[in-house]
């Protein structure tokens, strides 16, 4: 007996040991270092960026996980359920813990000698996410089993739900609930059907397998394990589910969007700012809010007008090639996989299929190529009457193929065809192929840009950056410092006005040669057209970018001051100090260009355009507003030849050539008018030379190079530019509303083609654009501020009119500078002065 009782009091204490020892190795394995749950209560998760355009809508994303926090109670309660269904049927009955769960797994986990399944809750799942590792072993499921318990007791079912939905990741790279209504089917969280819901509910387990982008059928199949689910926990009925198995699944779209990748050049210079002025990881994690001034349809417009310019370019140039030529034996081979490649295609920038070259129909003049081994389409004359070999040194409009015997294909060449239209067929069932309209495509080798910028709210509303993002993230708008050529000469014009030239001055557009005496290098600059017009005024000279009369002018006017009201435009890159400067031989880059002609439309305001409204934190709270473009930018150190000098020295510099700018900032000192606040700091360019530089453009575009632009049939001005070798070809002009530019040429600096103009290749672009963005804005006349008059002149001469038979124009003036004798004053009988000036009080 006394021995039983040893041995009971020895197990006694073995078993008070043991349950020591295991408490300790509880405390030390489970119990110790598990995180608080009160860190529950202040939610950060990483969420994304969202970059939004004028209108309000999203155009982008950045994100390190892409996720969109929602409100619990923004979810359909049958959303909430599909979740609960596939994942926790009993969670609104347990506290944590489903033991009955818990034990199946443990026994499946034990027959196979490792863990397969996990029998976790919805809230062991949250505590795992959000306070443990996601390792399998089974110290960990311990630790989130207490952690489950602790989590039932501080908060809600609902706010347990909320993390859980929130935070999970559900495939496609979609965090969240909402990110995962939009990565599949493109709409909120909100408006998701039953059906929608139970597809991204089955996809919990394995997300990046299940993902119905990555196993369709097998999503399907997880869909309707919770449907069934749902209908055993008396979510829905049994009718429900039939109805909501037989509803079309209508996936979002991941083929290309014209409209999304037209806006990547603007997207990535605000991304470029926030990362400056944030950092990259609160771009990536911390849900700022970035609302742009980018219209969408104009930038829409920029994009087409800039891509349709370099392919017209592009043809004019000629054919490169076919992709392949293939042998007659090989064509039925080669159909097939022509037809399949063009079913599975989809685009990345552009829509394109395959087609292959079966006859030259000389007599119908057409085209005929496959698409497949039973689809054909027909190209007629106009669309390939471009195919004719490459060539720069040819008129790309003057070497067009007259017939398509002419041209350079042949039958079984494998081309590139872009898809104009597609017309779906006219197929209850759905099964017939649609017809499509093709055109020949070639990528186009140039690249191109576009900057425009809205006057009335000085903000940046467009800007393309290059063909195709996708093909070079390079922005040419802001980054390409390239030769401005002609396009320069309106600044070398406002210094003359400025310095008391009027349109009417007289220019000498003769030869001229340049020695240096020290060197003897002789330099004779000529016009584009090589020849001479002799004595010309200022108006004429510049409408007809007469060369040798602009180096005269700037020889006259002056290097420094002409630098220096470059520098008051906005020009900020390095500046030749010599008369090569008339020809643009300094490198600029487009945007600083269209900035210096926003001084001639805005009355002599220098607008540094707005790209951004307002940034936002992830809880609305606002961190910065109207972000400015040019100052957005990080400085690149200047060379000492033309660096930047700030413009307060500049209008301090040079007394003995005070401008008129320099008068009225003086005057309105005087006046005591806050010339000195900041708000003044942009008027550059007195209000009377940015009017009259304004009418001078105006006869660009309507008596000189830029007559294409005619066709805008509004009042607009501009100027063409073209560079030495016609390497780059440049627009600038403006309306009342719209300041915008367009460049075209090669990265790697060669020849555009013979003829290939700024007037033909690039104002084309502008015009485009503009035509575009003009719809539905009124037509606006240009203002002209006070102290402007308007005289009848002898458009030859620029004197005032002497006889019926000359062409006279209405010329504004600044009020003092209307010419005071006629055109033929010398003569007897012919008085001075017999027109009495039109003033503007």
């Amino acid at each position: 007996m006394r021995r039983l009782i040893q041995i009971a009091l020895a197990l006694t204490a073995l078993c008070v040991l043991g349950a020591i020892v295991g408490i300790a190795v509880f405390q030390a394995l489970v119990l110790r270092d598990l995180p608080e749950i009160k860190s529950l209560g202040d939610y950060r998760p990483k969420i994304i960026t969202r970059v939004f355009d004028a209108a309000g809508d999203e155009i982008a994303s950045f994100s390190e996980q892409r996720r969109v926090v929602v409100p619990i109670e923004s979810l359909p309660r049958h959303v909430t359920h599909a979740f609960v269904a596939a994942e926790d049927g009993a969670f609104y009955e347990h506290e944590g813990l489903d033991y009955a769960g818990i034990a199946r797994a443990f026994l499946k986990n034990l027959r196979a000698g490792r863990i397969e399944q996990g029998g976790s809750t919805i809230t062991q799942q949250v505590a795992k996410t959000f306070l443990l590792s996601s390792e399998r072993k089974y110290v960990r499921k311990l630790k989130d089993m207490v952690l489950a318990r602790r989590i039932e007791q501080h908060l809600d079912k609902a706010e347990i739900l909320y993390l859980y939905l929130n935070q999970i990741y559900l495939g496609s790279g979609a965090y969240g609930i909402e990110a995962a209504a939009r990565t599949y089917f493109g709409k909120p969280a909100s408006e998701l059907s039953i059906s929608e819901a139970a597809m991204i509910a089955g996809v919990v387990p394995a997300p990046s397998l299940w993902s119905p982008f990555n196993d369709l059928e097998m999503a399907v199949r997880k869909q309707n394990v919770v449907l069934r689910r749902m209908v055993e926990q008396g979510f829905i009925a049994e009718e429900q589910r039939q109805e909501e198995l037989a509803r079309p699944m209508e996936f979002a779209t991941r083929e290309w969007n014209e409209r999304r990748d037209s806006v990547d050049y603007f997207v990535e210079e605000v991304r470029r700012y926030l990362v400056d002025r944030f950092g990259n990881e609160v771009v990536l994690t911390e849900g700022l809010q970035v609302y742009t001034t980018l219209d969408p349809e104009r930038q829409l417009a920029a994009y087409r007008a800039v891509r349709q310019g370099l392919r017209e370019h592009d043809r004019r140039q000629g054919w490169r090639g076919p992709i392949r030529r293939a042998l007659e034996e090989e064509w039925p081979q080669l159909l097939e996989e022509v037809a399949a490649h063009n079913r599975e295609q989809r685009p990345a920038t552009e829509w394109r299929h395959q087609g292959l070259v079966e006859e030259i129909d000389a007599g119908n003049e057409k085209v005929i190529i496959a698409t497949g081994p039973r689809t054909r389409t027909e190209l007629g004359l106009e669309q390939v009457a471009w195919v004719r070999p490459a060539n720069p040194d040819l008129d790309g409009l003057a070497a067009r193929r007259k017939s398509v015997s002419e041209i350079d294909l042949e039958p079984g060449d494998l081309v590139w065809l872009e898809v104009v239209e597609m017309t779906p067929a006219d197929d209850p069932l759905g099964e017939a192929p649609p017809t499509y309209r093709y055109e020949l495509y070639q990528e186009p080798e140039a690249e191109g840009a576009l900057v425009a910028i809205d006057l009335e709210t000085s903000s940046l509303s467009a800007i393309v950056g290059g063909y195709s993002f996708a093909r070079s993230q390079f922005n040419r708008a802001l980054q390409s410092l390239r030769q401005p050529g002609s396009a320069f000469k309106p600044l070398i014009y406002a210094a003359a006005i400025d310095r008391g030239y009027t349109p009417a001055s007289i220019v000498y557009d003769t030869p001229i040669v340049y020695r240096d005496e020290e060197t003897g290098f002789q330099w004779k600059p000529n016009n584009y057209s090589k020849n001479f017009y002799g004595p010309i005024t200022l108006r004429w000279a510049l409408a007809k970018s007469r060369n040798i009369a602009t180096v005269k002018l700037l020889r006259d006017v002056g290097l420094g001051p002409t630098i220096q009201t470059a520098r008051a435009l906005g020009i900020a890159s390095p500046l030749e100090d010599n008369l090569g400067l008339a020809l643009g031989n300094s490198e600029v880059t487009l945007t600083e260009l269209v900035r210096a002609y926003t001084t001639f439309a805005a009355a002599g305001r220098l607008i540094d355009p707005i790209f951004i409204r307002e940034i936002r934190d992830r809880g609305g709270e606002l961190l910065e507003s109207d972000v400015k473009l040019i100052a957005s930018q990080t400085a690149e150190p200047l060379e000492e030849t033309g660096e930047a000098v700030p413009i307060e020295e500049l209008l301090q510099a040079d007394a003995a050539k005070e401008s008129a700018v320099e008068r009225v900032m003086a005057e309105l000192r005087k006046n005591g008018d806050g010339v000195g606040d900041e708000s003044d700091d942009d008027q550059v360019l007195d209000p009377i030379t940015a009017y009259l530089m304004t009418d001078l453009l105006r006869a660009v575009v309507n008596d000189g190079t830029g007559r294409r632009v005619r066709a805008l049939r509004r009042p607009v001005a501009g100027k063409t530019g073209t560079t030495n070798d016609l390497y780059d070809a440049w627009f600038i002009g403006f309306t009342p509303q719209i300041a915008a530019g367009a460049w075209v040429g090669y990265d790697n600096a060669r020849r555009l083609g013979r003829n290939e103009t700024g007037s033909r290749t690039a104002s084309p672009i502008f015009l485009d654009f503009m035509q575009r963005a003009h719809r539905g804005l009124p037509v606006r006349e240009f203002d002209a501020p006070q102290g402007v008059v308007f005289v009848r002149i002898d458009k030859e001469s620029g004197l005032l009119p002497c006889g019926p038979r000359r062409e006279v124009l209405f010329q504004p003036f600044r009020d003092g500078s209307v010419p005071d004798e006629s055109c033929l004053a010398s003569a007897p009988g012919v008085p001075a002065g017999t027109t009495a000036p039109l003033r503007l009080d």
